[in-house]
């Protein structure tokens, strides 16, 4: 006799079940499970082959404010200016004290000759100053900061551009 379900590619009602697949439970726990093919990047393995990969950094930002006293600690930024270095000196917090912050644009204005380098306000209130490091390059018309190309940079070495300050 022919059976009707195989002709039709239907499962045999008569032949035992198979067991279904169970699946493992999985905890609540959102983050990687046992069983997952998840790469868990804090892993050490995943931050050493980063460190590898990555080189280190040979340029910096700093970013300086007054401090309590309302002193601006420009130690050692010459150096770190000759490096390529950029630095961002906030005024804002010296507001209420005109003649204090006088005397600190007046350091950072001393900081940038000594280095040859222009300071440049990024801001209508003059309390934002940026020096751009050796070999950066600060476009004044469309306002961009960069790397400086070989061909951009003027025969001493300084960037082009005129300070606001």
């Amino acid at each position: 006799m022919v059976n009707l379900f195989r002709l039709l590619g239907l499962p045999d009602p008569s032949k035992a079940a198979s067991p279904a697949v169970t699946r493992p439970k999985r905890s609540a726990d959102p983050g990687p499970q046992k069983n997952d093919s998840f790469h868990d990047f804090g892993e050490p393995r995943w931050e050493d082959r980063t460190k590898r990969m990555m080189s280190k950094p040979e340029r910096f930002v700093h970013y300086v404010k007054p401090d309590d006293l309302h002193r601006l600690n420009l130690h050692g930024m010459e150096v770190r200016l000759t490096a390529g270095d950029l630095i961002i000196a906030d005024l804002g917090s010296l507001v209420h004290m005109p003649s204090q912050q006088e005397v600190c644009r007046r350091r950072i204005q001393t900081l940038g000759e000594q280095s040859g380098l222009p300071v440049f306000a990024l801001n209508e209130a003059d309390t934002l100053l940026m020096i751009a490091g050796r070999n950066m390059r600060v476009d004044t018309e469309k306002h961009l900061l960069g790397m400086a190309k070989w061909g951009q940079l003027s025969e001493d070495g300084n960037q082009s551009g005129e300070s606001r300050l």
